[in-house]
């Protein structure tokens, strides 16, 4: 078989692009590569690359080309289970919840998912389709979901995302001391800008709570944490608004803060 007139420098670089979120830039350079590509593994490497821009800019076309070239390769099983996923993570991410659970249902029923190799990938499946979940109000159903993730890797990788998304369906259930518990858990992993985000999911308990004191305690807290990247000022300010209006409210002789 000819030799590849590629390098691994190359490669890397090209799948650095794309975990880096430049999308554009990576497709380009991925198609240009796969002309040069002889070997089936490096052309695997590239058409996921493909596969992974294309889905998350929208180019339907392009997807469903280099998913048909991954299915010429050996082991097209796998592929097309990654295909999805990557798909499935899109559709999450342009709001086309249903059809991301789809993706992530039909790869959740593969035998693969049953092997020791796949519990990783298993493990993903059940977080995103958690996320997919909420995102269609299904709460129960997402909490099960999420149940099933935690048990398998009780501190895997997306433990955070869990814990975040947890809070997010207990609130919406009204499970108000089990909303603020999660996002609670979420400060010991040490993703600042998620806790951040969590301790608005605790303010957020305790003001339908009606527990306002803890709930401004709260939001004044996050106000010093501020600029963050999950959380905007104008909200945190009109919730410490709010709240010192409804304390003032109940206390006309009260100035809380």
């Amino acid at each position: 078989m000819p030799k590849d007139n590629l390098t691994e420098t190359e490669i890397e670089a090209v799948e650095t692009l794309c975990g880096q979120g430049d999308f554009a830039a990576a497709l380009a350079l991925s198609q240009e590569m796969l002309k040069r590509a002889q070997d089936g593994k490096t052309r695997m490497r590239l058409l996921f690359n493909v596969v992974c821009c294309s889905t998350r800019l929208n180019l339907v076309d392009i997807t469903s080309e280099a998913a048909r070239d991954l299915d010429h390769l050996p082991d097209s099983k796998p592929s097309r289970v990654f295909v999805r996923f990557l798909q499935a993570l899109a559709y999450i991410e342009f709001g086309r919840a249903q059809a991301a659970l789809d993706l992530l249902d039909t790869n959740l029923r593969s035998d693969l998912m049953d092997t020791a190799e796949f519990q990783q990938r298993k493990y993903e499946h059940l977080v995103r389709r958690g996320n997919a979940l909420t995102r269609l109000a299904r709460c129960d159903e997402a909490l099960d979901s999420l149940a099933a993730a935690h048990a398998m890797l009780p501190d895997g990788k997306d433990e955070v995302d869990i814990l975040i998304t947890r809070s997010n369906c207990q609130i919406a259930l009204q499970r108000y001391n089990e909303a603020y518990d999660s996002a609670s858990k979420v400060k010991d992993h040490g993703n600042e800008e998620m806790a951040t985000l969590a301790m608005q999911y605790m303010g957020d308990c305790r003001m339908f709570q009606s527990r306002v004191s803890e709930a401004l305690d709260l939001y004044i807290a996050i106000r010093m944490k501020l600029p963050s990247r999950f959380v905007q000022r104008e909200q945190i300010e009109n919730r410490i608004s709010n709240t010192i209006a409804y304390i003032e409210k109940l206390h006309p002789q009260t100035k809380p803060y």
